[in-house]
């Protein structure tokens, strides 16, 4: 077990198991169950450095997130919270509920009232202190310039073995949003491509499908660890966007999600080590 985590394994099992409900926003069980073996996975492949969300809302899936951090590393959300921008005073004192009761203050989290589309690449990553993301999460703007430009943001931030967290994949509230997911795939990715498709497994008010992207150096080595662990809601690999082999996730009861541990972790140290 990794002892420099922020939280213990204990303490993300508990909230994936039903902590992340108290909380509103949109992140339902089953792409929690899948986040949850991300995180795992990014702490066997060496993946460190900070989180971001852009769309924080309350604050579900951010806390999902900073699950995810070591000691010293940070969590950045950005939110119009509200139209006109700051409108909304509810939801950042929401937040900030959410925050305190994990034990999570300034010195851990930053969280700014700011349109997105406003920032350049160059400045959101002097933000982060370089390009540090390991789990970036996409929920803001819905338009198709909106994704796009936080796509791009998110690709300019990501760590090494970093993830892109996309929302509303084949929403049918947010069609833009697969139509702008498609572009940025087809039209200039880099060395990016999509890692795993996660359907939604509730209400469309708690959340939607999400597109998991990364580094094509990390793919098949994420692609490897969440077919050993989410196996029972694998549904196919299939390409998607012009890309080969691309899991998707279905949920026709609870998730399913095992341990990384034991045989499970021998298979998948023996899949790296090839």
């Amino acid at each position: 077990m990794n002892s420099n985590k922020r939280f213990n394994p204990n303490e993300l099992a508990q909230y994936v198991s039903g902590g992340y409900e108290t909380i509103n926003g949109m992140l339902q069980s089953g792409a929690a169950s899948v986040i949850w073996s991300l995180i795992e996975l990014q702490d066997v492949l060496g993946v460190t450095g900070n989180v971001a969300e852009i769309g924080v809302f309350q604050g579900r899936t951010l806390l999902m997130l900073c699950h995810a951090l070591n000691q010293g590393e940070k969590a950045f959300g950005f939110d119009v919270f509200g139209i006109p921008m700051g409108s909304n005073k509810e939801w950042p004192e929401k937040l900030d509920e959410n925050l305190n009761r994990f034990g999570l203050g300034d010195d851990t989290v930053s969280v700014k009232t700011v349109d997105s589309s406003t920032l350049a690449p160059e400045d959101i990553v002097a933000t982060f202190g370089g390009a540090s993301i390991r789990l970036f999460s996409i929920d803001g703007d819905h338009g198709v310039d909106g994704v796009l430009h936080d796509l791009n943001l998110a690709k300019a931030s990501l760590a090494e073995g970093g993830l892109i967290i996309a929302d509303d994949l084949f929403n049918a509230w947010y069609p833009t949003v697969t139509e702008a997911l498609y572009k940025f795939l087809w039209d200039d990715p880099g060395d990016l491509e999509p890692i795993a498709m996660i359907s939604a497994n509730g209400p469309l008010v708690t959340g939607a499908g999400k597109l998991i992207i990364g580094r094509s150096s990390f793919a098949n080595k994420y692609k490897a660890g969440l077919k050993i662990l989410n196996r029972d809601d694998l549904k196919h690999c299939d390409p998607f966007a012009g890309f080969a082999d691309v899991p998707s996730f279905y949920f026709e009861d609870l998730p399913q999600k095992y341990p990384l541990d034991g045989r499970n972790l021998e298979i998948l140290n023996e899949i790296l080590a090839k």
